[in-house]
């Protein structure tokens, strides 16, 4: 990793970031009423005569409802299609607001609005393809799981009940799969992010922390799916008794929806955050060491503490001989023939010259 240990949270939670989990989830909320627009309007448009408006289409029965939608067929196909190519539009642009959010969950200290938008756009190449990788494998596997559940329903030996059945079993075995994929899916995107890492990396280092505690990851993801699904079962109860009659009751199950999906989104954000300290563990540590080259010398702090020894200074005027030269003294060339075969009488200045050179 690119980042300094100082600034990496040793614990993310979700609680710590309201104000991103916020962000992401008005984005969200903006996203969805703009896919929703084209079906309202039409909609709209075929119960505007009546008095109650479209609280007509949530009658008991729904007979205004299915008469709404054939009357609105012929403009509901291009409205689907435009609708659908949206859709698509958005999953890509989600990604942006979700690796902010893994960023600023796995970062410590306070975040601005600078440090979320490189954290959106450094690993949105990496995202795309693991969106693109994602679905296919998803619809792979869900398809041929159906598709094989279907073909032993079909066999003459089984009767109608147990064909219903099979085809049950192996739908709901066909949405098992695609969860589990959506949870590596989910370890690869905190890999990319929290190690910088591109497309294959980041699935070998969803499959190494999935390796290293899969009971963990399933439990932790599962609990979180199940509280996050009775919360949008018990606001959809709880909207449905409120009623549709009046403007006010329209606002406060919509307000009672909101609040759901707001809880869920923090249960998304806690899944993400545990996801982080999984995916921690499988990752090199970041370190903050200086990588010092072989052919520097050494620091202070490298050489046993001992400051190091500082060259003698040459002497300008060579001591005066203590003795005359007699018969068995050397002459100068046989000096200098001595100096240049003892090492330890070259003079320092020649010896660095030539440790300089020999480094060169």
């Amino acid at each position: 990793m690119n980042h300094a240990a100082e600034s990496i949270e040793d614990r993310p939670l979700a609680r710590k970031r309201p104000g991103v989990v916020l962000l992401v989830y008005a984005f969200r909320l903006v996203a969805a009423l703009l896919v929703a627009w084209p079906f309202a309007v039409t909609l709209g448009g075929a119960v505007s005569g009546y008095p109650r408006g479209d609280a007509v289409l949530f009658d008991q029965g729904g007979m205004l409802l299915l008469e709404a939608l054939r009357r609105s067929a012929g403009a509901l196909r291009p409205t689907t299609s435009s609708s659908l190519l949206l859709f698509v539009l958005v999953c890509f642009l989600s990604l942006l607001p979700l690796a902010a959010l893994l960023g600023a969950l796995g970062a410590k200290g306070r975040v601005t609005a600078r440090d979320l938008g490189a954290w959106a756009l450094r690993p949105i190449g990496t995202f795309s393809l693991l969106l693109g990788a994602a679905a296919i494998v998803e619809a792979l596997l869900g398809g041929v799981v159906i598709a094989v559940g279907n073909a032993i329903a079909r066999r003459e030996t089984v009767d109608l009940r147990a064909a219903d059945q099979i085809r049950i079993g192996f739908v709901a075995f066909a949405v098992l799969l695609v969860l589990l994929v959506s949870v590596f899916h989910d370890l690869a995107r905190v890999a990319a992010v929290r190690g910088e890492l591109g497309m294959r990396a980041s699935i070998k280092r969803a499959f190494a922390a999935f390796r290293s505690a899969p009971l963990s990851l399933l439990g932790g993801w599962s609990w979180r799916a199940a509280l996050g699904a009775a919360l949008l079962g018990v606001a959809l109860v709880a909207a449905s008794r409120i009623g549709v009659e009046r403007k006010l009751q329209v606002f406060a199950g919509f307000l009672v929806h909101q609040a759901s999906v707001l809880a869920v989104f923090f249960l998304r954000a806690s899944w993400l955050a545990a996801a982080i300290r999984h995916v921690d563990r499988v990752l090199p540590k970041p370190t903050t060491e200086p990588v010092v080259p072989a052919s520097l010398p050494e620091t202070p702090a490298e050489n046993d503490g001992e400051p190091p020894q500082a060259a003698p200074p040459p002497a300008e005027h060579p001591a005066e001989p203590s003795a005359p030269l007699g018969p068995l003294a050397e002459t100068p060339e046989e000096n200098a023939s001595a100096e240049a075969s003892d090492p330890a009488s070259v003079r320092p200045e020649e010896k660095v010259v030539t440790e300089e050179r020999l480094d060169a």
